[in-house]
């Protein structure tokens, strides 16, 4: 179903329940942005803090080395676009409805050009807490109509809070993007295109739950807020020089249980490149891979950084935060931009 079919769709629901068809300005992942998941706030070293390491990268004549072919990106959107008004005895509720769409692709080098591996996987529909609809009819019409809708009911909080409801929806938002973006890495991981390679992954890798899929993917971070060293080690990665490395590290000790939920992966940071008067993570991104490779981190660290080097070309200037971004990376967020509704396209929908 195209995307505006289901803007449609949407409209019509909230007006069918008696609501208010009321698009925001800006999305929930503007309003309230996500942070990364499950990341201890302490850190096992995999080599000595002593130091920092030497990528063995030559420019100009390394740049057109690089062992990686294919490249994954997701994205979600979330809209509050109306509200439902219901009263429940003396209770008046009123319920956000949120429009969503999310995708995720995965671009494969050809030639030097970038093309689309398989067709993206794509997702939309409203978000609603659906015991609270007033009209369950009209609801099961508009299901059958083919409009996918998600309850957003929650065990915990407070029925009818319409502050959680629009939580609840930006954390649902997060979890079918996540979904959609496994689906095809195991999709690929599975297929003859994954024979001995990696795949590049935007972001990290803490959110995956496959370890499969971990296994066969590098992740890169171009956002980090939290430091796993103490005050003067965190600093000398600050202060990495452009094809200079910091240690690699675990976020669990090696005796620590993780039976309750904790995730392990390797990582360190890597400077891609550096500048004349800018801010000290200018070019700096953190790189994970899963804990398959522990026993051989440095060695990885070292091979995957000579890679990531090279894919920094084409330079990616002036996209936000270019000096952060591999240029297939930067493809995959074009070509998801082309796929997601804009917010000003929603709201003249909404409007229409």
């Amino acid at each position: 179903m195209s995307r505006n079919v289901t803007l449609r769709q949407a409209k019509e629901f909230i007006t069918a329940q008696g609501g208010q068809v009321a698009p925001l300005a800006v999305s929930e992942e503007e309003l309230n942005p996500g942070t990364q998941d499950d990341l201890s706030l302490r850190a096992e070293p995999l080599e000595s803090l002593d130091d920092v390491y030497d990528v063995q990268y030559s420019y100009p004549q390394d740049s057109p080395v690089s062992e990686f072919q294919f490249f994954e990106d997701g994205r979600q959107r979330t809209i509050q676009i109306g509200y439902i008004r219901a009263t429940y005895g003396t209770t008046l509720v009123l319920i956000p409805v949120h429009y969503f769409v999310v995708a995720s692709v995965i671009l494969h080098r050809v030639e030097r050009k970038m093309a689309l591996w398989r067709a993206p996987v794509v997702e939309q529909g409203i978000f609603v807490p659906r015991s609270l609809i007033p009209n369950q009819s009209v609801l099961d019409d508009f299901v059958a109509g083919g409009l996918t809708v998600v309850d957003t009911e929650s065990q915990g909080g407070t029925p009818g809070d319409y502050y959680d409801m629009r939580r609840r929806a930006l954390r649902l938002a997060k979890d079918r993007r996540l979904d959609a973006e496994q689906t095809l890495i195991r999709a690929w991981r599975n297929s003859p295109d994954a024979e001995d390679t990696f795949l590049v992954v935007d972001g990290t890798l803490m959110n995956m739950r496959d370890e499969r899929n971990v296994e066969r993917c590098v992740g890169v971070s171009k956002s980090f807020g939290n430091r796993y060293f103490d005050v003067s080690d965190h600093n000398r990665i600050m202060q990495l020089r452009q094809f200079e490395r910091s240690w690699t590290f675990r976020f669990h000790e090696a005796e620590e249980d993780q039976r309750m939920g904790g995730r392990e992966r390797v990582s360190w940071y890597l400077r891609l490149r550096d500048g004349v008067g800018v801010d000290p993570e200018f070019g700096l991104v953190r790189v994970e891979i899963g804990k398959a490779y522990i026993e051989d981190a440095p060695e990885r660290a070292d091979r995957f950084s000579r890679s990531l080097l090279s894919e920094r070309l084409l330079t990616s200037y002036p996209a936000p935060r270019w000096d952060k971004h591999l240029y297939p990376i930067c493809a995959c967020e074009n070509y998801l931009r082309s796929v997601l509704p804009s917010i000003s396209t929603i709201t003249a929908v909404m409007q229409g």
